[in-house]
């Protein structure tokens, strides 16, 4: 019970309710604070940080609703190991550790991305509709008018939702939404831009053609170009 008081610090008096979470995640997250260890009461929390116990109260939903802690009424808050408990909401708080990017998570996020996707373009092959091929071919044509960051990521959803799988949906946006700050880097590359280009092309004509192998194949091949040139972008 002693080592959470000792390595929790003083709040700044801005959004004190986001630093309790955020304070309290990394010592769970760094194993500092371990699973089935018990929190110090809501009272002794609030006059360690000096704030009021509302504030505590909030800050520790937040964190049971990340499924780091369980909070048993009457009982206490008790930490919860996030490895067997954890949910897509954690995969944020596992990027950035610390507020710095953990490249071991980042690895294995793409990693995951290269075995899912594949064979969401493979379903979006056998499934596609007429107008999801209507808007694909919009797209790849030029007509709508995007960066190419985002012509990529409509590009992908366009596929996820023609796959006919809802959870393909929500997966790609998981995935999207923690990568978003690195498309910019990624096509800031002339080299990344021609290869996506072609790749926009080839897998529009796979989908069109209602060839399932050869499109979870293309979107294979260019994920690992992508995953391995951003690796090495980030390096």
């Amino acid at each position: 019970m002693g080592k959470p008081v000792t390595l929790l610090k003083p709040l700044n008096k801005t959004k004190l309710y986001e630093e309790i979470v955020e304070q309290l995640k990394n010592r769970i997250i760094n194993k500092d604070i371990v699973p089935g260890e018990k929190l110090p009461a809501e009272r002794t929390l609030a006059q360690m940080l000096s704030v009021n116990r509302s504030t505590v109260r909030a800050a520790l939903g937040k964190l049971e609703s990340m499924d780091l802690v369980e909070i048993r009424h009457g009982e206490g808050v008790y930490v919860k190991n996030y490895l067997e408990s954890g949910s897509l909401e954690l995969v944020k708080e596992l990027l950035f550790k610390n507020n710095a990017l953990d490249m071991d998570v980042f690895k294995n996020l793409m990693d995951l991305r290269e075995v899912l996707v594949p064979e969401m373009a493979y379903c979006a092959a056998k499934n596609r509709t007429a107008e999801d091929l209507k808007s694909l071919e919009r797209l790849v044509s030029g007509t709508d008018k995007k960066n190419m960051d985002d012509r990529d990521m409509r590009l992908h959803n366009i596929i996820a939702m023609a796959s006919g799988n809802v959870l393909y949906v929500i997966l790609l946006n998981a995935f999207t939404s923690q990568m978003n700050d690195y498309y910019e880097l990624y096509f800031s590359d002339p080299e990344n831009r021609a290869s996506t280009l072609a790749f926009h092309k080839d897998i529009f004509q796979a989908i069109k053609n209602r060839e399932p192998d050869n499109a979870k194949q293309i979107m294979k091949d260019i994920l690992k170009t992508a995953t391995k040139r951003t690796m090495a972008m980030l390096a």
